[in-house]
């Protein structure tokens, strides 16, 4: 027996190893058990563990609350890396919710979690563009290309007509979400950095909003930064890449001239060879030359992106710190675009005593930003034939011109697209500037009971210069010589929360009341100064003097806004299984008019964990079942300040040889009657988890109806106003929202885990004030039973062809349709097509599902992460279809338009005409052309990433090192063929294309 057990002891061997979880950080308390044995440890602080095991066939198991359980065979190796994953469904799981935190299991609202290492999963200046697609209900959109732009987010759906944003961008101000950074208002998701973002929380349904009042009517996007952990560590995350751009190419070559000889086959006129059509003595030349000009190459350029970021994270018992600084580039594709932004974050919390707990949040944070006037559109109407440059190198104002001949031609079309590149000739320069200071202090006095007081400031200021001379694209044809212009703008919001919470158990019964006042308060102010004919133009915008005296101009502004709020909640549970929330908040706000500016908004949820009943206990494969159901009314103040009042503005009349000043009322009529708009929303949620987690998600049903809605009507010029703010209408918005995760293998080596969301919505104005629909054509129409943006006109049918026309005879007034002329609908069937009543609905730009697709494999250190979005059924306003397909045939277009001619009868774009132009009744409806399909599905992120092994990075004093590439808008399909080169996500807009990026990054551990 001794000689048996010497032998066991000698065949025993020990393991070593650290936990991490996802972000790289120490896990403490995690369970390590060897498979089919009592042998077990707990981790230490420091995430270490050390246990016996028996042979190399020994198998791992880690285990904790709020993680996947992990598995790792022991074969020769001796110490261990082990990464926990979040268990997602994990019912213990704490989230954020408004003024506080909650286990997932006690939720009744509908709120989407989004967890550490989501945001940073793709490399963005913001960190809103990284959630595109990953939260069902949350519609996200690249906003524009060009460096420093943003996004458009919009939480289930447009229910307000106006989206109007304030002055100073005010929070509540919008159509959007309210975010809220560490408990407070006042930030924005373009001014934080996203690797100081820990965790988002997304509240969706009024009975989750409804503790932030009216500022939270939209959706609230809480944002959760990191703070101090026990133990130090130093980071750093950074990439370096660059960025291309697809857009339409142009017409070059044989092409372009071809196109010429069709439009002058379409006035009769005859033009048989290649110089029948270049009439223009320098065109003829150039060509004889074969100088041609691509000049989406000249005018684009590869750019380049990079990000750098360095924190430490560190503490104790009672003082925990965190640190960030970091800087964002983006040099754009147009030359002389680009953005910088610097960061800095400093979160200190301190525990006073057991009874008080203090802590701040600060950043900083600097963007200096440069832009151009867009020069695509020139891009694709400049003749390709021509001279870029001059002897010396210099940029050409004119290159279809003569070389030797000096002269403006007055025609916006031969001007270089590349114009404002010259030195010295275009400068437009934003500094700008955003301080959050945000403090709380923290009693309990008894167990439970919980005071808290939290003041929280947000300053902005900004300069923008501008200056351009008379052959920029800016100022071309307006003949008032060099202008310079200056704009400074300071905005200041405060705000101060006091916020009581007491928890009691009872038995079963487990009670959270919660009791809070706040109040905000806005300000903005702005002035503006200008003038034109510089006398010396390197001065640019630095020297106003420098202006002619008559020409100077000076502006002016200042808003104020506060408001004040009661709120109170209760949050009820009995035995774990059932759940009540009841929530009421009163707000009251300034911009609203003197008898309304009060209202109440309640709102109450129910939730029931069925998995837990006795009745569930045989079905063994189901790990979470909840079904909730909520109800409430939220209101909305999105009106400009004082546009309950008629206000008096300042002007000079010239009276005699001199200018008085004198008052007058501003166009915007007062309405002293200016109420609350109000939503009313129910929503129907179910949260699942089967087979141990392996299939998890969520599903919402919603339906919200708006009364009251808030808009800046138009009125008759008679009135001595152009518009005033009324409640003019109702819309109704309803829609289903799904999130599944499933994790399809893992294995020791090998995981691969999915994630699928997907959003099916709708919208409609319901009601408008006189009932009848508010028509604005390509700027997007208010029509009942459609979207709050809608487009309205003709509906093109196609081109009429050869003879079609012969016996119908139709007509536009007096002119009778020739083949080769737009076909637009009859919507009378009068034969007459008619303005107004042969127009219609057209479409909306709200699509009618949207969703994505993750995909993650991982092999030992090795990943790949492949993302997907797509959105379908919006119908987009392309300006560059009708816009830019030159129907008289002079200037240049869109090389992929297929157009009509009698060898080519094609239903897509009509026939073009020498010295025509769209007001020809010919081309009637043109601008229907631009309303098409902008449904899309785009390879959105591809990551591959490596891990180097711990006795790697250890030989440089580090913890973990991950090295990784990274695609971004990689590929776009489109059901529009003419969308091929276009990413539709843009929404329409020529200009400011969305670029593809690739980066290469690192994320290190010290």
């Amino acid at each position: 027996m001794l000689l048996n057990c010497t032998y066991l002891i000698a065949q025993e061997r020990v393991v070593t190893g650290k936990i991490k979880d996802p972000s790289g950080n120490p896990l403490p308390g995690v369970n390590v058990n060897v498979w089919g044995t009592r042998i077990s440890v707990t981790a230490d602080v420091t995430g270490t563990f050390r246990l016996p095991v028996p042979s190399e066939n020994s198998v791992l198991v880690f285990s904790f609350v709020g993680f996947l359980q992990k598995e790792q065979r022991v074969g020769n190796d001796s110490t261990f890396n082990i990464s926990m994953t979040y268990d997602n469904a994990d019912l213990d799981q704490v989230v954020v919710v408004g003024y506080g935190t909650s286990k997932r299991r006690d939720l009744t609202g509908s709120v989407y979690s989004v967890k550490p290492g989501m945001v940073t999963a793709t490399p963005v200046m913001n960190a809103a563009e990284a959630l595109q697609g990953r939260i069902p209900g949350l519609d996200i959109t690249r906003s524009s290309g060009a460096p420093g732009s943003g996004v458009n987010i919009q939480l289930r759906g447009n229910r307000t007509l106006s989206g109007v944003t304030d002055k100073g961008s005010v929070p509540g101000s919008s159509s959007e979400p309210l975010v809220i950074i560490d408990g407070f208002q006042g930030g924005s998701l373009s001014d934080l950095n996203p690797n100081d973002i820990e965790s988002v929380e997304v509240l969706k349904d009024a009975s989750s909003t409804a503790i932030y009042g009216w500022m939270g009517a939209n959706g609230v996007i809480i944002v959760t930064t990191k703070r101090g952990k026990d133990r130090p560590k130093v980071s750093y995350n950074g990439f370096y890449g660059f960025n291309t751009v697809s857009y339409p190419k142009a017409r070059i070559g044989q092409q372009f001239l071809d196109f010429r000889k069709h439009a002058y086959h379409g006035n009769n006129q005859v033009a048989e060879t290649n110089e029948d059509v270049l009439p223009n003595d320098a065109e003829r030349a150039y060509y004889q030359n074969n100088q041609w000009i691509d000049w989406l190459d000249v005018a684009t350029r590869n750019g380049i992106e990079q990000s750098h970021t360095a924190s430490i994270q560190s503490g104790g018992d009672k003082t925990k710190v965190f640190f960030s600084t970091g800087v964002y580039r983006e040099e754009g594709v147009l030359r002389g675009t680009d953005n910088t932004r610097y960061n800095a974050r400093l979160n200190y919390d301190q525990r006073i005593s057991n009874m008080f707990k203090a802590g701040f949040m600060t950043q900083l944070t600097y963007q200096n930003w440069n832009r151009r006037t867009d020069p695509m559109s020139q891009v694709t109407v400049v003749s390709p034939l021509g001279q870029v440059y001059d002897a010396s190198g210099n940029i050409r104002p004119f290159p279809g011109i003569p070389v030797d001949t000096i002269y403006n031609p007055k025609n916006k079309n031969l001007l270089s697209p590349i114009v404002d590149e010259r030195s010295g000739s275009y400068k437009d320069n934003t500094g700008r500037g955003n301080i959050i200071a945000n403090a709380f202090l923290e009693v309990t006095p008894i167990t439970g009971l919980s005071i808290k007081s939290n003041f929280g400031t947000t300053l902005t200021y900004s300069r923008r210069g501008q200056y351009y001379d008379s052959l920029t694209i800016e100022a071309y044809n307006d003949g008032v010589g060099a202008t310079a212009r200056v704009t400074n703008e300071f905005t200041r919001f405060y705000s101060w929360d006091n916020v009581v919470t007491y928890n009691k158990r009872i038995a079963d019964h487990n009670f959270t009341l919660t009791g809070l006042t706040s109040f905000t308060r806005s300000d903005w102010d702005q002035s503006i100064a200008g003038g034109v004919r510089l006398n010396l133009l390197t001065n640019e915008f630095y020297n106003l003097n420098g202006t002619q005296t008559t020409t100077r101009t000076t502006e002016s502004d200042f808003t104020k806004t506060t408001s004040f709020s009661y709120a109170g909640r209760l949050n009820y549970t009995f035995k774990g299984k059932y759940l009540l929330q009841a929530t009421l908040r009163a707000d009251g706000v300034s911009r609203l008019s003197k008898d309304n500016k009060w209202d109440y908004f309640p709102s109450a949820g129910l939730g029931w964990n069925i998995h837990q009943e006795n009745f569930m206990r045989d079905a063994w494969f189901v790990n979470n079942l909840k079904i909730r159901a909520t109800y409430g009314v939220a209101g909305n103040a999105s009106v400009q300040p004082y546009g309950t009042q008629s206000v008096l503005s300042m002007g000079n009349a010239i009276i005699g040889a001199t200018a008085s000043p004198i008052a007058n009322f501003n166009l915007l009529a007062g309405n002293l009657g200016l109420g609350w708009e109000k939503s009313a929303t129910a929503n129907l949620g179910l949260d699942f988890a089967l087979f141990k987690s392996r299939i998890f998600g969520t599903v919402d049903v919603y339906k919200t109806k708006t009364t009251d809605i808030l808009y800046k009507r138009p009125l008759p010029t008679s009135s001595g106003f152009s518009e005033m703010w009324q409640n003019v209408g109702e819309s109704e918005n309803e829609g289903i929202e799904v999130a599944l995760s499933t994790v399809n293998v893992n294995n020791r080596d090998f995981k691969w885990t999915s994630t699928v969301t997907f959003t099916a919505a709708r919208e409609k104005i319901t009601r408008l004030i006189t009932d009848k629909d508010i028509l604005n054509g390509e700027k997007g129409s208010l029509m009942i039973g459609h979207p709050v943006k809608s487009w309205y006109g003709y509906t093109k049918l196609g081109i009429w062809q050869t003879d079609e026309n012969k016996d119908l005879q139709q007509k536009f007034g007096n002119y009778v349709y020739q083949p080769g002329d737009i076909k637009v609908k009859d919507v009378n069937d009068n034969n007459l097509i008619e303005p107004v009543l042969d127009q219609s609905f057209q479409g909306a730009d709200v699509p009618k599902w949207f969703g994505g697709f993750q995909n993650t494999f991982s092999y030992k250190g090795l990943e790949l992460s492949v993302y997907m979005v797509a959105r379908y059924g919006q119908i987009i306003n392309a300006e560059f279809m009708a816009g830019r397909f030159n129907v008289d045939g002079t200037g240049n277009g869109i090389a992929a338009f297929d157009y009509w001619t009698k060898d080519n009868p094609t239903n897509d774009f009509p026939q073009p005409r020498n010295n025509a132009n769209y007001s020809n009744a010919g081309y009637t409806g043109y601008y229907s052309m631009n309303f098409i399909d902008g449904s899309f599905v785009k390879l959105k992120t591809v990551t591959l990433a490596y891990s180097l092994p711990s006795h790697v990075s250890r030989k440089v004093f580090s913890e973990r090192i991950r090295l990784y590439v990274t695609g971004n808008n990689v590929f776009t399909k489109t059901k529009n063929k003419y969308l091929k080169n276009y990413d539709p996500e843009r929404g329409g807009s020529e200009n400011s294309p969305i670029t593809r990026q690739f980066v290469f990054g690192a994320n290190i551990d010290f």
